[in-house]
């Protein structure tokens, strides 16, 4: 009896383990299939795209993205982008979108660049109104004009009537100055409203037109109530004039000492009269077995009439 139940238990263990395993199969399928990652084929730039070029067919390229990262509109065709225009700087591998190309049909040229509603105006500048060639396109800057107060005169007043202003593009002209000459003018394409345009009109007509680059990121408007001549000579009077420095006191020079030669004495003056010293003789006496010093002293060396010399008496 117990013979016939073995078989069918070998058949019933077998039988669990092939549906173990095929469950088993299909879970790490099913979990494979949820970590995979599904790819699109985008069209990505080859090269490095600078605002306003046209795109050849060899800076492009197609490439596999993750289908989460790709917006849906983004091109997948190269021949779709080809011939247009790049409406802002795009880096290499990335992907290309309607946003960043300018419309089907526009050129290269400065038009791709302003944004709706707005319109590019050109401006004059001198080299030191354009910080030498610091300013760069897209640079943001404010507009300061000088004008001459009633037309005329002296008086002068300079004001910031325009702030947080983008620079389109920065160019130079040839023209003829006040002697004849050809002169180059840097001009300064800015993007303006239709109302900024018509005040940046007058100023530049009326007055110096002068651009003060902002920093990066630094949108903020400052008002200003503008400065005249006469504001400048008031802050000049009010400045404390500085104290004059004290003098530096400097030790008195050394003296210098000169040799002078000696002044000749006159012919007529007697010479000086020099009193000798006594003269003085010593003398050694042997005496015995001890030696002594005897002196002997002069009287007078210089009289005439004293020529014997006077001698202790030897004991």
């Amino acid at each position: 009896m117990g013979d016939r139940r073995l078989p069918w238990l070998l058949g019933l263990s077998l039988l669990v383990a092939v549906a173990s395993g095929v469950a088993i199969l299909r879970l790490l399928r099913i979990a494979e299939t949820r970590n995979q990652v599904r790819l699109r084929s985008v069209v990505v730039a080859a090269a490095d795209l600078v605002e306003g070029q046209v795109i050849a067919r060899s800076a492009l390229r197609v490439a596999q993205l993750p289908e989460a990262m790709v917006a849906r509109d983004a091109f997948h065709v190269p021949d779709s982008v080809a011939g247009r225009v790049a409406r802002v700087p795009v880096f290499a591998g990335e992907a290309l979108v309607p946003g960043r190309l300018a419309p089907v049909g526009a050129g290269a040229g400065l038009e791709v660049k302003i944004a709706t509603g707005r319109r590019a105006m050109a401006v004059k500048i001198d080299e030191v109104a354009g910080l030498a060639g610091l300013i760069q396109p897209n640079s943001r800057v404010d507009v300061l004009v000088t004008l001459r107060r009633d037309g005329g005169g002296e008086a002068q007043e300079a004001k910031l009537f325009m702030s947080n202003m983008r620079v389109l593009s920065m160019g130079s002209q040839l023209e003829r100055g006040p002697d004849g000459r050809p002169v180059t003018a840097t001009m300064a394409a800015l993007e303006v409203t239709p109302e900024e345009a018509e005040r940046l009109a007058v100023a530049a007509n009326q007055g110096k037109i002068q651009l003060v680059l902002r920093g990066f990121g630094d949108t903020e408007a400052v008002p200003t109530r503008g400065a005249s001549a006469r504001d400048l000579i008031q802050q000049l009077a009010a400045v404390p004039r500085a104290m004059p420095a004290p003098p530096i006191r400097r030790p008195p020079p050394r003296p210098v000492l000169v040799a002078t030669a000696p002044k000749p004495a006159s012919p007529s003056a007697a010479p000086p009269t020099l009193t000798p010293r006594p003269d003085s003789a010593v003398i050694q006496v042997y005496r015995r077995d001890r030696v002594s010093q005897q002196t002997i002293a002069r009287v007078d060396s210089t009289r005439r009439d004293t020529n014997t010399l006077r001698s202790p008496r030897l004991p």
